[in-house]
């Protein structure tokens, strides 16, 4: 009978998820076809720090897509999310630990090659298709219906989950794509729900131009900022036309550099041009601090040449990258591939030009012709080689009456505060926080924001939001390579 859960012992989880209770959600892969084959979703259920807890616990709906929900609680745990209720959290279909789990290795290797390579060119693009392509193959060992990996049946999970568990009522989380996620949870099938928290909120209705204006917002905010704080301004001046620069100046003659990369013992070869630049700030904000903090000083000391700036950038990128032999692999792109080839594609090639230029309309046509992104996807993955049904209504959005909290990051280059106010629009009974400096993920780096979530929960009808007001953003600081190294010192711009 499906769906059911099934009690299991617990495979290896970070550390904060020691005392949880784990299982497998039963469901049919495909709800058109629900007498054929079935699939297991991973679930932990990560009990209240209080003995006195509240009935109404809360689910976790996480990023990607494609990400490991499981991984990702243990910054809610951190967090306090779970002080006086149960945290559940479910791997999506296709995830890591879940059955099957649509992880490849073609892309992660791709992942790390990209860091020897020009971030867009037409070798780039030719090797990234590639590895795709081999994805796709290895999948249809795993499942012959690729297109059951999507966000209307992963929402469907959701509700079934609740049912299967007897929980009455639950409040939902979501964070990043687990935002849209949860939009179309709660459209779909709002029984049983208490109150809803959107972190980085993305709308239904986003397609990958979109994040171009996310991305533009997010670092006019940093620059901003650091032009308004005397210590900053008189460290690091000029900010914005010293990155903008920087990227045409790399986008024209690149870097090269060798970092140690310590997960494999060996030297990478890293290219940094204008692409690559662009990727490592709008990243340093799912980073947060030290990452904001540094970056002002790391873009002055590369645009002066020095040779530790260049490190600092090029091993954060090997950093990113998974290693050949990992713990976990990096993400689930079949249900990667599968939300966005579904509800995101077709977006017009017109269409993402005129949405990156018009964001930065001094970068490389290069640059700005592209999605806003790592070579994740693109309109040739969905066309070529995914080539899943479109969703019918993927983009309708939610109208609730429930209570809702919006909750954003000033410095997020990822998902914006117009993201949230977009989503707000239709709502109520929403409330969105700003909370500044902070990038992505809020939640997992804000105590502010934090302590508004946990009385949220607590009271839906009046959360506690006056330590926002009194935010600012933390402090720029100096690298960790503020010490210079020595080494030849070639300014890249003058």
């Amino acid at each position: 009978m499906v769906p059911r859960f099934e009690p299991a012992q617990c495979p290896q989880l970070p550390p904060q998820l020691s005392k949880a209770r784990c299982g497998y959600l039963v469901v049919p892969e495909d709800r058109s076809h629900p007498l054929e084959r079935t699939i297991r979703n991973f679930v932990a259920v990560i009990p209240a720090k209080s003995a006195d807890k509240a009935s109404d616990p809360i689910v976790y709906l996480g990023t990607g897509p494609g990400g490991i929900a499981s991984h990702e609680a243990a910054s809610l745990v951190d967090a306090g999310i779970n002080e006086s209720r149960d945290l559940i959290v479910m791997n999506q279909r296709g995830q890591y630990l879940s059955e099957p789990a649509l992880t490849c290795e073609s892309i992660d290797a791709f992942t790390r090659e990209l860091v020897g390579l020009r971030f867009y060119s037409a070798a780039t693009k030719r090797a990234h298709l590639a590895a795709t392509a081999e994805c796709h193959r290895d999948l249809l060992a795993k499942t012959s219906n690729l297109g059951a990996y999507n966000s209307s049946e992963s929402a469907a999970d959701f509700a079934d989950l609740r049912s299967a568990l007897g929980i009455a009522e639950w409040n939902v989380l979501g964070v990043s794509y687990g935002t849209d996620l949860s939009q179309a949870y709660v459209r779909d099938h709002p029984d049983g729900v208490r109150s809803i928290v959107l972190d980085s909120v993305v709308p239904v209705s986003t397609i990958l131009p979109d994040y171009w204006g996310s991305t533009r917002a997010g670092f006019d905010n940093l620059f901003a900022a650091c032009a308004a704080d005397p210590g900053c301004n008189a460290a690091w001046p000029h900010l914005e036309p010293i990155f903008t620069k920087l990227v045409n100046r790399l986008e024209a003659d690149p870097r090269i550099t060798t970092v140690h990369d310590s997960a494999t013992g060996e030297d990478v070869k890293v290219v940094l041009d204008g692409g690559a630049l662009v990727d490592w700030l709008r990243d340093q904000s799912r980073a947060n601090n030290p990452g904001l903090a540094t970056a002002p000083d790391l873009i002055h000391k590369l645009a002066r040449g020095r040779p530790e700036a260049l490190q600092a950038i090029a091993a954060y990128r090997v950093g990113l990258a998974p290693p050949p032999v990992a713990v976990a692999p990096a993400a689930s792109y079949g249900l990667g591939y599968g939300v966005v080839c579904r509800e995101q594609y077709p977006f017009p090639r017109r269409e993402l030009r005129e949405a990156g230029k018009q964001a930065f309309p001094f970068y490389p046509t290069s640059i700005t012709e592209q999605a806003v992104s790592t070579w994740a996807y693109n309109n040739d993955d969905c066309r070529q080689i995914w080539r899943v049904p479109a969703a019918a209504d993927a983009h309708r959005p939610l109208t609730t009456n429930l209570p809702v909290l919006l909750v954003s990051g000033s410095f997020d280059a990822v998902t914006d505060l117009d993201f949230a106010k977009k989503v707000a629009a239709t709502l109520s009974r929403g409330t969105i926080i700003s909370i500044p400096g902070i990038g992505h993920f809020v939640i997992a780096n804000s105590q502010c924001a934090q302590t508004v979530v946990r009385s949220f929960f607590d009271n839906p009808g009046a959360a506690d939001t006056g330590c926002v007001g009194s935010l600012k953003p933390p402090p720029f600081v100096p690298s960790s390579s503020a010490e210079e190294t020595g080494g030849e010192t070639v300014p890249i711009i003058d």
